[in-house]
């Protein structure tokens, strides 16, 4: 290759080696600031959920076992769910205040409103807990935590949702 040509290519090229003031880089995240938010969400929603399901199939064992109760019985089932929900949703709401949402010190108004719109995907997902023990009628505490686990996953998107755009907008 003659000369020319290497002195031309390498004068199309930046100069790397130049030293720069450190704020000429520009950094940028290897994501965009809200699907990093999505998923430290679902970190939280996930650990949440696993939670969840490890009190559902708690409380409904110790039903089953102490209290010979159906662990599929629409009530008992609900019960047990929203004992489930009242534990978790302070857990999550603690772990998105400090790390999903950066809104630390958590606050009561902000709280009550975690709770009020996660009290909406609550609704959501005991409607749908209903219709999968209907449609499906389990008859073991593990298979009814699990349609529980079901519907926890997919109110999730719903609270998500109120989560960012109502409790922790900025």
């Amino acid at each position: 290759m003659p000369i020319h040509l290497f002195l031309f290519i390498l004068t199309l090229v930046p100069n790397v080696t130049q030293h720069r003031p450190k704020s000429h880089y520009t950094t940028r995240p290897p994501f965009p600031k809200e699907i990093v938010k999505i998923l430290r969400f679902g970190l939280v929603g996930g650990a949440g959920t696993i939670l969840n399901a490890a009190l559902m199939w708690a409380l409904l064992s110790l039903g089953y076992t102490l209290f010979d109760l159906n662990p599929s019985g629409h009530r008992v089932a609900t019960s047990a769910a929203f004992l489930a929900w009242i534990v978790c949703c302070g857990i999550n709401y603690l772990l998105n205040a400090a790390w999903t949402f950066h809104s630390w010190p958590p606050s009561w108004r902000l709280a009550r409103h975690y709770y009020f719109s996660a009290g909406l995907a609550l609704i959501f997902q005991l409607l749908l807990l209903n219709f999968l023990l209907l449609l499906l009628e389990p008859d073991r505490p593990i298979e009814t935590a699990v349609l529980n686990a079901v519907a926890v996953g997919m109110g999730a998107l719903l609270n998500y949702l109120f989560a960012s755009l109502w409790v922790f907008r900025r």
